[in-house]
Parts: structure tokens; sequence; C-alpha cells
């Protein structure tokens, strides 16, 4: 969790500054939020699953998950998915826990054609990596064009099993022969989702190239 400070304090130092580590979890001090490590769901130690909560003053309230993948030794393989983390889920947590203005992660509301039908959404951008630039470019640009959360909204939508603050993780590999899409929501895997994604037109590739970003469906409009 030291690691996740830091990450925290390199675009919110104010938020970081007072946080606390504590069992585990970072703990915001005098404000209800927390970011904390949840067990690897995977075999593999270069994978991190990791939740953040910014109601922890409200009982029954679900945690928002994710998970992360980064690339070399454990050391190496942390900072990785610490950097994907801060702009995608970790870019979400900020704009909960740090005002809302936007500077983190973007609003839309459900007449936008970025966003989700019925719901407040919090989007943070597409990132998009891998050994070869314009493969991941290509990824990312289809990601966008795409319109993702409202092209698979019919498949997502009974998904969302909250009133409030339901966490949509959306990933994408493409190698020149194979694709692996993956929807999460709440931390578990959305069938019908996973599907309707992996079914739409998706670029060639001459190196395998990751994309992905996270998404809050904040509440009901």
């Amino acid at each position: 969790m030291w690691q996740v400070r830091e990450t925290i304090r390199e675009l919110a130092p104010d938020l970081a500054a007072p946080a606390v580590v504590k069992n585990g979890m970072l703990l915001g001090r005098h404000v209800p939020w927390a970011v904390m490590a949840l067990p690897n769901h995977t075999p593999h130690d270069n994978h991190f699953d990791l939740a953040f909560s910014t109601r922890l003053d409200r009982a029954g309230e679900g945690l928002i998950e994710d998970c992360v993948s980064g690339f070399g030794e454990p050391r190496e393989a942390l900072g990785v998915a610490l950097d994907i983390w801060k702009q995608t889920s970790g870019a979400c947590f900020l704009e909960m826990a740090a005002g809302g203005s936007g500077e983190f992660a973007g609003h839309f509301d459900e007449d936008d054609p970025a966003g989700l039908p019925g719901w407040h959404t919090l989007i943070s951008e597409v990132v998009a990596y891998g050994p070869d630039e314009p493969s991941a470019t290509a990824v990312q640009d289809a990601m966008l064009g795409h319109l993702l959360l409202r092209t698979i909204a019919p498949q997502l939508l009974p998904a969302l099993d909250r009133e409030q603050n339901n966490g949509v993780k959306v990933f994408l590999c493409v190698t020149p022969d194979s694709l692996t899409a993956e929807v999460r929501v709440n931390g578990e895997v959305a069938e019908a989702a996973t599907a309707a994604m992996a079914a739409l037109p998706w670029p060639t590739v001459t190196d395998a190239a990751f994309a992905r970003f996270y998404a809050v469906a904040v509440h009901r409009t």
C-alpha cells in the first residue's frame, strides 16, 4: 500500500498526504475512503487485485474492484500495474475521492453517446499498451470508436446489480491470431457483455496489443 500511496501522491498530493497505511489498507484520514489489495484470483505473481471505497461510512456499501497485470519481475510488474491502475480505476477513485470536478475521469450522462443509458457514469481514459505502438494505437482507436458502453449496453445493464457505484472493468488483448475480451462488473465476469464486446470488429495487429478502461455507473438518472 505504500506504493499505492506514492502513486496517488503523484496526481493528488493533498489527498495522499494525510492518508495512513493500516491493516493492509490505505485509509483517508478524517474522510471515509480506502484503497486495498484483495487476494490474487490468479496463479500469476504479476497480477494484482485492488479495490476502493469512498463511502466507508455507509454500512453495506460494496467495494469497487479491479484487477491489473504488469510485466517483468515482481517489483517491475507492480510498477507497471500501478501505472495502468492510476489511469483507469485509480482515476475513477481519484475523481470520486477528490471532489468530482472532472479532473481525473470524465462524467457522462445517459444522453451522451459514450455514456451508459439510464446512468450517470464516470469513465477513465482508454489506455493502450504493447510492444508495437501502431498496433496498440489501432486497438485504442477502435475501442474509442465503438462507443463501447453504449454499444454493449443491452448485455451490460442487466449485470449492474447495485443501485449505486457499479464498477465496470473493460479489457481487450488482440494478437495476430487471437482475441481476449473481458468485461467485469463489481469484480465478476459479465459473460454476455464480454461476448458482445468480443463480437465487435477489431483491427488486425502485428504484435500483441492491449487496451482497457474503467467506468463507475454512479447512479441512475
